[in-house]
């Protein structure tokens, strides 16, 4: 009918003025246009495919291109030729569907149309969602800039799924929303060929048609809220959301349910979107410390609950045995003020109901010991805004929930710089655990002080954590005595390896200093902001921010415990150097400082800071060694690797399949 036809010209000269408002091009984009400043690598045919309406942009060729604004709203008056064929079109899709498919080519995942610009037209006012065409992807070829690696993520995502009606604006979200969604058989013992791993991780009919039920409930809820107001994409925004929420558990919601995880979840939406990184705490602040008006009102006579969280047992993880050493030192602290109690062995498929449990058990402060416990708290602390809850994790980005670390690098480059000056020939022995967030920094803390005391000494680094290989049997075979292995066993007795020690020629071993955590100290300084109300005040001064508490030597919770045996003078060095860290004086990480490659990683006269320092994915000049992919390492530590990895990214979790138990208690270092 002519009034559709007048309706639709109506809303397509609204577009063009807003268009040409803006200083925009109001019409319709052309490909040939586009393309001809794009190196095409190939033309793939890819048959008839549903293709989303809301993703076909634009035109092949100029030719009908100013017959339609841009949002293909037909522009051209009513009396018209082209308005005539218009709602004959309109009348014949009414009455009898589409009968002929259009033909279009594919770019960066936009449509633009070869023949059928009209029945596009039509369907798009007539709200329609898909509309059946004859494709042909255009691939450009491969570059080094984010929005081309974007779309070669979405190639392999394609290719496994067929699915072409999400994007992502930010790099590895296709591959963290495969890996969140329907996870796949292990793979097989023997080697499988690329076009027999793409079949077992192939989506099935049925797994496409429940994944697009659950994403449009939750596109159009998250739209609604967006709209205007984010710059991500829906597929940015269920690819952080499932890295939360198991896939299992709500893919079966409603729309209205999913409606209220959205608004829960808004907070960590806005924070991505921002970009925003970890914003470190390197120290308690003065406002943390400040007493809230209404706590000093009221009087406070029931003891604050306080719950600790760990995967691990106090008897087999020397992790958490070191935080349950500092749960024991805020008792002695806070007597009756507080009442604590420990839950050990939780795992990823019971820490939820542990969080509800604890939260259900009256506590009102939770600490999860290990960065493996990080979705579970995040989803607590939004289902249960009342409750304080922090994880002990290095790289986590959330706002809704704070977490805590200690500079170890800070004592690590004390411990390095020991074993410089007590090596008298050979080379020096380094033992760790997981490349993640955190501990690339301790080992270059090591080394660069080492390098500080003895400039030709060479850092031998192994990894505990990798495949087949024995770091002593390593060391042994580079005639290595001086080792910096463990920082802390669960029982320590003096009979143990653990810190900087000396293998001696008749088997034993000497200790000679060991870096120490006390985390005591940092419960302690949030209790205490808990208790008199100012915790909150750090968000006022930081904003609505992610926030790390990072704290040093320079707040108590690191220290460094040496041998007896240690000439006075190295003692001496090594009171000098705490000095100096702990008045936050002098950094580990002062320029110059080359790579292994010989690559300039920090300035002379320049420092690395704290959020630098912890992102280092790279080693120093003097150390014989490397950092594993996540395929090299056992099963016991892939899980925490996935989680704070410091090297993981979509290449490397294509080469993981399987996971098993979580981390070793977190020995980091």
């Amino acid at each position: 009918m002519i009034t559709d036809y007048i309706k639709a010209m109506k809303l397509g000269e609204k577009e063009y003025k807003l268009r040409v408002s803006r200083g925009e091009y109001p019409y319709l984009p052309v490909l040939d246009e586009i393309v001809s400043h794009v190196e095409i690598e190939s033309q793939v045919p890819l048959g008839l495919v549903q293709i989303p309406l809301k993703q076909i942009v634009g035109t092949y060729s100029a030719g009908r291109t100013t017959s339609f604004a841009a949002n293909f709203m037909p522009i051209l008056r009513e009396n018209s030729e082209f308005a005539m064929k218009w709602f004959q079109l309109y009348d014949s899709l009414a009455a009898e569907g589409l009968r002929e498919p259009i033909k279009v080519y594919e770019f960066g995942n936009k449509f633009y149309v070869v023949e059928g610009n009209k029945r596009v037209s039509v369907s798009k006012y007539m709200d329609s969602v898909c509309i059946e065409g004859s494709v042909t992807r255009m691939i450009p070829k491969r570059t080094d800039e984010p929005e081309n690696r974007i779309y070669y993520e979405f190639l392999d995502f394609y290719d496994l799924t067929e699915i072409n009606y999400l994007y992502m604006t930010r790099e590895g979200n296709f591959a963290k929303l495969l890996d969140e969604t329907y996870p796949k058989a292990e793979a097989p013992e023997t080697e499988e060929t690329d076009a027999e791993r793409k079949e077992r991780l192939r989506w099935t009919k049925e797994e496409r048609l429940e994944f697009r039920a659950f994403f449009t409930f939750f596109e159009n809820e998250f739209n609604l809220r967006a709209e205007g107001k984010l710059g991500i994409s829906a597929g940015d925004a269920v690819a952080l959301y499932l890295s939360v929420y198991r896939y299992e558990d709500v893919k079966d919601k409603s729309q209205n349910e999913l409606h209220n995880d959205i608004m829960k979840f808004w907070k960590e939406f806005d924070l991505y979107d921002r970009g925003d990184e970890l914003t470190l705490v390197l120290d308690p602040t003065p406002e943390s410390k400040r007493p809230a008006l209404k706590m000093l009102l009221s009087r406070v006579s029931a003891p604050l609950k306080i719950a600790f969280i760990h995967d691990k047992s106090a008897a087999e993880s020397s992790w958490t045995y070191s935080h349950e050493l500092g749960r024991k030192s805020v008792m002695d602290v806070f007597g009756d003020k507080i009442i604590t109690s420990s839950i050990e062995r939780v795992d990823d498929d019971d820490a939820d109901e542990v969080f509800d449990a604890a939260v259900a058990a009256g506590n009102k402060v939770i600490f999860a010991t290990s960065p493996k416990l990080a979705a579970s708290a995040l989803k607590a602390a939004i289902k249960y805004p009342e409750v304080v809850i922090l994880n002990c994790s290095m790289s986590l980005s959330h706002q809704t929930i704070r977490s805590y670390y200690l500079r170890m690098y800070e004592a690590k480059f004390i411990i390095g710089a020991i074993a410089g000056a007590m090596l008298e020939h050979g080379e020096i022995g380094y033992i760790s655990d997981y490349p993640i967030h955190g501990t690339t920094a301790e080992i270059n803390a090591f080394a660069l002080g080492v390098q500080t005391v003895n400039p030709r000494a060479k850092v031998y680094l192994e990894w505990s954590m990798v495949k087949d290989r024995d770091p002593f049997e390593e060391f042994k075979k580079n005639d290595i005595s001086l080792i910096s292995g463990r920082d802390l066993n669960a029982r320590v007795s003096m009979g143990q390896e653990f810190g900087l020690f000396m293998l001696n020629e008749d088997g034993t071993h000497t200790n000679l200093a060991m870096p120490v955590r006390h985390w005591g100290k940092l419960y302690e300084e949030i209790i205490q902001s808990i208790l008199i109300g100012g915790y909150k005040n750090d968000e006022n001064v930081f904003g609505p921010q992610a926030l790390n508490y990072f704290w040093g030597m320079s707040s108590g919770a690191i220290d460094v415990i040496y041998s007896r045996n240690l000439p006075s003078g190295l003692v001496r060095l090594l009171r000098a150097f705490r000095s100096g860290i702990k008045e936050m004086d002098f950094n580990p990480f002062m320029g110059p400082i080359y790579d292994q490659e010989g690559e300039l990683r920090c300035e002379d006269g320049q420092s690395l800071s704290a959020k630098e320092s912890v992102s280092i994915n790279w080693l120093n000049e003097n150390i014989v060694g490397y950092i594993p992919d996540i395929s090299e390492l056992k099963d016991e530590a892939v899980d925490l690797v996935r989680v704070q990895g410091i090297n993981v990214g979509a290449d490397a979790e294509k080469s993981v399949d399987k996971t098993s138990s979580e981390e070793d208690g977190g020995e980091e270092s």
